[in-house]
C-alpha cells in the first residue's frame, strides 16, 4: 500500500496558478495534472509532535527519578558531559520536530531543521516518494532526493506538499 516510486525527476513548471482540490490525495495520478508545485507546510503531524513531546516528558520523569537515586559523588566529568550531551542533542531534536517546516518554491525544496535542508530541483537526479496513506498519521511521508553522490530527506505532514513531491515525481 505505499506510493513509492524511483525515477528521474524534470523540471517543474513555472507559473501554474491552479489550486488543488482538497479532496485529491498524492496517490491520484489524473487528479495531479493541476496541483501548483508550490507549497509550504509543517515537516510533521500533530501526532508525532504529541508522540516526541511524551516520549521527552516521560524520559524527564524517569531521568527525574533515577536522578534521585544516583550516587552523585562518584559520578566523573566525563559521565557528566555524555549525560548533558545526549540531553542537549534530545532537546534539540524534540524542539525541530515541533518547528521544521517543508517547502517547495521558486525551483527549490526546503526544510528547516537544526540546520536547513535544501535542493535545486533541477539538480535532483533521482527521486523516491515515500507515502503510506494508512500510517501517514504515525509516519511521516517524506521525499527521498539524490544530487550526485548526497542524499537528501524532506518529510512533510501538509497535503499540498506532499501533493507538490507527487506531482514532482511525475515530472510535473
Amino acid at each position: 500500500m505505499t506510493d513509492a516510486t524511483t525515477q528521474p525527476v524534470a523540471s517543474p513548471e513555472a507559473g501554474s496558478t491552479n489550486q488543488a482540490s482538497a479532496a485529491i490525495t498524492p496517490s491520484d495520478p489524473d487528479a495531479l495534472g493541476a496541483i501548483p508545485v508550490e507549497a509550504e507546510g509543517p515537516a510533521f503531524t500533530a501526532l508525532i509532535k504529541l508522540l516526541a513531546s511524551v516520549l521527552v516528558g516521560a524520559l524527564i520523569v524517569w531521568g527525574a527519578r533515577a536522578s534521585r537515586l544516583m550516587d552523585w559523588q562518584s559520578f566523573s566529568l566525563s559521565a557528566g558531559l555524555v549525560w548533558g550531551a545526549a540531553l542537549a542533542i534530545v532537546l534539540v531534536v524534540y524542539y525541530w520536530i515541533l518547528k521544521s517546516r517543508t517547502s517547495i518554491k521558486n525551483g527549490m525544496i526546503e526544510q528547516t531543521w537544526v540546520w536547513k535542508k535544501q535542493v535545486n530541483v533541477a539538480e535532483i537526479r533521482q527521486a523516491k516518494f515515500i507515502y503510506l496513506p494508512a500510517l501517514s498519521w504515525l509516519i511521516a511521508p517524506r521525499l527521498v532526493v539524490r544530487t550526485g553522490p548526497i542524499m537528501t530527506v524532506f518529510y512533510t505532514a501538509h497535503p499540498d506538499v506532499q501533493r507538490a513531491f507527487a506531482a514532482l515525481m511525475l515530472g510535473r
